[in-house]
Order: C-alpha cells, then structure tokens, then sequence
C-alpha cells in the first residue's frame, strides 16, 4: 500500500510523518530524495540553472538548495523545467520500491503530490491542514524567510489542497493548527486504523 502525505508549507507533514514513522511505516521525504535527485542529475540541473547555484566541497559539485528554491518559487517556468528533471527519476524510485516490496507500506510525504502526478501511484492520501496564519508564522519563525517570500511559496502551492478537487484518490484529513502532539497522534492513529480496516 502506499500512502500519500500532503499539505501546504509549514502544514506539519513531517510531525505527521514521524508519527506514521513511529507505527512501523516507512516514510520517505519526497523533498529530500529530490536533493539527492539533484546529484543523480546534476548535469541537467546546471545546465538549467548555471553556476550559480552550485559550490566545490572537497572538490564535490554540491547544489545550493536555497539558491535553487529562490529561483523556482519566483520563476514558474523554471519550476515547471526542475520539475521535468527530477519528477520522472522521483516515479522510476517509487515504482523500483512498489516492485520489490508487494506487501509493504510506504509513505510518500511531499506537498506537490498532484503535480507531480504521484497521488496516481497512491492508494489514499492524508491531507495535513492547517491555517494560513499559522503556517506563516511558523515559516517566518522556522525559515527566517519574509512575508513576502511566503507568499510566493504559498502562490506556487495552489494546487496543493486535496479537498478542492475530486483526485479520485480516497482522502483523510489532519488538522494541525494546535501545537499537542497527543491530538494529532490521535488523528493520524484513527486515520490509519481505518485504513487497516478497509483494506
């Protein structure tokens, strides 16, 4: 089974995948196997971005992620030129782990899960939801970025919210505007108990 993790920016997808991970799920961060992504591709990622966004460590190419993230979530057709990069070698990974694990469950936790075209391989998907303002204010406060540059992020995500359109894919929902981990480990237990239940 794989199970799909979404929401907007600063949601609290990752508190919600520790606590998948802490039931015995495997979790993957799409955003992080995408960062390896940019090494396994990094011919095509400095092609399309310069030197700019790349330093020398010990005389390894390594890819500023912050500079790479500044461009795409300004530039929509640079987005959309990384995303034909690392989204088909993100799917060929997952597909290789759906193969050799039959039986297996799997979390995919990543915010651009529909444009991506991942919540396809998805037999459920659970939405993390959470307030504008309080996503803002833990970007602020996490990321040090501006107002601004939240806004920008949060322009580059509206396709993100699974309860806006009918992606055939069935649907959970978390609510994470508080700060208990108790209620939220409540949720994604009575979430994942159905799943068992149903499946």
């Amino acid at each position: 089974m794989i199970i799909g993790l979404t929401g907007k920016s600063c949601s609290g997808k990752n508190r919600v995948g520790r606590i998948l991970k802490e039931m015995g799920l495997e979790v993957w961060d799409l955003d992080e196997i995408a960062h390896d992504g940019l090494d396994a591709n990094s011919d095509a990622i400095i092609k399309l971005f310069g030197q700019g966004v790349v330093h020398q460590v010990d005389g390894k190419t390594c890819f500023s992620r912050k500079a790479i993230s500044d461009i795409v979530f300004s530039d929509p057709e640079m987005r959309t030129k990384l995303e034909g990069i690392l989204y088909p070698w993100l799917k060929d990974l997952v597909l290789k782990w759906k193969e050799s694990h039959p039986d297996g469950s799997l979390v995919l936790n990543g915010a651009l899960l529909y444009r991506s075209g991942f919540h396809k391989l998805c037999d459920y998907v659970i939405y993390v939801d959470a307030s504008y303002y309080v996503r803002q204010k833990r970007a602020l406060n996490r990321d040090g970025i501006s107002e601004e540059s939240f806004k920008l992020r949060e322009k580059s995500q509206q396709d993100v919210d699974f309860r806006c359109v009918d992606y055939e894919v069935p649907l959970g929902v978390v609510t994470n505007d508080e700060t208990d981990m108790d209620k939220l480990r409540q949720q994604v237990f009575n979430i994942y108990d159905r799943l068992i239940r149903e499946r």
